[in-house]
């Protein structure tokens, strides 16, 4: 699985232009976004990551690429704090975190790192298989 962003400009219809782009593909996505000052980025999963590729080079949106695992996490108080503390004592560093569904009982998100062997090591069963 792969995990994409996007840096655009801090402007009405950035968002949208990504949307549309997407749309006419007919990619679905679960997006998530930031803006800083004049800046944002956006960070997206796709059903069909190939289109999704074609579609951001066709309309010449520069883009990372980076390789992703999802995780599973209880909806409870701190099993957010052990899942990353887990990580974090394993010295692996979460560079991208994108909640792709919650419900009441669970959390489901797709993390990027440096090394995912290690971080699907330190997270066990919590690894959802694609």
């Amino acid at each position: 699985m792969s995990a994409f962003t996007v840096e655009f400009a801090n402007q009405p219809g950035e968002l949208a232009r990504l949307c549309e782009v997407m749309a006419d593909r007919g990619v679905n996505i679960v997006v998530c976004g930031v803006t800083h000052g004049e800046g944002g980025t956006v960070a997206f999963i796709a059903d069909d990551e190939m289109a999704a590729r074609t579609a951001l080079e066709g309309a010449e949106i520069e883009f990372d690429e980076r390789s992703a695992i999802t995780v599973c996490i209880d909806n409870v108080p701190g099993a957010g704090a052990r899942t990353f503390r887990n990580l974090a004592d394993a010295g692996v560093n979460v560079d991208l975190l994108l909640p792709v569904r919650v419900s009441a009982e669970e959390f489901l998100a797709v993390i990027c790192t440096e090394d995912l062997d290690a971080a699907a090591s330190a997270l066990g069963d919590q690894v959802v298989s694609d």
